[in-house]
């Protein structure tokens, strides 16, 4: 699985990772891949650049302009098979 992160390192870019990474740990998963996107031309190709931070998943947009919790983002990790 891969999951990208696009972001310019602001402030809710970085909640964002922080969370992410609490909820690949309690997943359990160990294939999972994180990237942190700040490339403004490969996020302009996603979401305009005030909708950061956004989140794909294996390339498809689940999330945008907002910070998931932690129990969402572990149903998006449940949602994707190992």
């Amino acid at each position: 699985m891969k999951i990208q992160i696009l972001g310019t390192g602001c402030h809710n870019c970085l909640e964002l990772e922080m969370r992410l990474a609490e909820a690949v740990a309690k997943s359990g998963r160990t294939d999972v891949e994180v990237e942190r996107v700040d490339s403004e031309q490969i996020i302009r190709h996603h979401i305009p650049l005030d909708a950061i931070p956004g989140l794909l998943i294996d390339g498809r947009l689940v999330s945008q302009r907002e910070i998931p919790n932690i129990e969402t983002l572990l149903d998006w990790l449940r949602a994707v098979p190992a």
